[in-house]
């Protein structure tokens, strides 16, 4: 290919995929239980397990550091482009950018399940986005919801603080435990047909973290369970029922 066809190929190019004034979509997130058993009162939220053990969340936080959304496809002549000019192509987003959303949110389940924290609004360019890449990561000072200081609670630096009580399965006192983690855990969530244009300029999405799978399965005196529940908790995200 000639450098002149070159050139107004790459021109054309920077016209695609820019932003169009009032494209954006909202991004919520809410806690749900999805299996039956299960009991949310008070703040508390209690599961009886399959192996006969009840386990009650007295306390539970994480902390969602970003969302990503990711297109269907990158386009042949996106690709093109990327090759070509170094300038404005980077290969990740920066936290504020118009596929990502950077602020990180300490959510609790103090809210009531159901309740949809609002985590912003992104403004990409229009397009398919078939997936959202959700981080979850340690909170810093600046994260949006942290706990009272009074509380006990202390969730910078810490991606994960769960509290409860577990009663064995033959009965018995209730056994107190904590769990803390400062890891981060990465989902991929699959987008319920996004497609963003002038024709349909908004969307808003929700997503949805079981509470009641965290702790199905794990035991909780074991070394190093809060690394896993953590997992856990990245496994059970999905998008709400109720998004358009």
């Amino acid at each position: 290919m000639r450098l002149p066809s070159l050139l107004v190929l790459v021109l054309a190019l920077c016209a695609c995929g820019e932003r169009v004034d009032g494209v954006h979509v909202t991004l919520g997130l809410e806690h749900k239980a999805t299996a039956e058993g299960v009991v949310a009162a008070g703040g508390a939220r209690t599961i009886t397990r399959a192996d006969g053990q009840t386990l009650t969340l007295t306390r539970g936080y994480v902390t969602l550091g970003s969302v990503e959304l990711r297109p269907c496809e990158e386009a042949l002549g996106w690709r093109l482009l990327r090759a070509l000019s170094p300038v404005g192509t980077a290969h990740a987003h920066s936290a504020g950018s118009p596929l990502k959303l950077g602020t990180p949110h300490v959510s609790g389940l103090e809210r009531p399940d159901g309740n949809v924290l609002t985590l912003g609004t992104l403004r990409p360019p229009p397009g398919r986005y078939c997936r959202a890449r959700l981080t979850f990561e340690p909170a810093d000072g600046d994260a949006e919801g942290m706990p009272a200081a009074d509380s006990g609670v202390a969730m910078e630096g810490r991606t994960l603080w769960l509290e409860g009580t577990r009663v064995p399965a033959g009965g018995g006192e209730p056994q107190p435990f904590r769990l803390v983690s400062s890891r981060i855990a990465t989902v991929d969530v699959v987008l319920d047909g996004l497609t963003l244009s002038e024709d349909e300029p908004a969307a808003e999405r929700t997503f949805v973290l079981a509470w009641d799978s965290w702790l199905a399965t794990v035991d909780v005196e074991s070394e190093e369970v809060a690394g896993a529940v953590l997992d856990t908790v990245a496994r059970s995200v999905a998008m709400s029922s109720a998004a358009p």
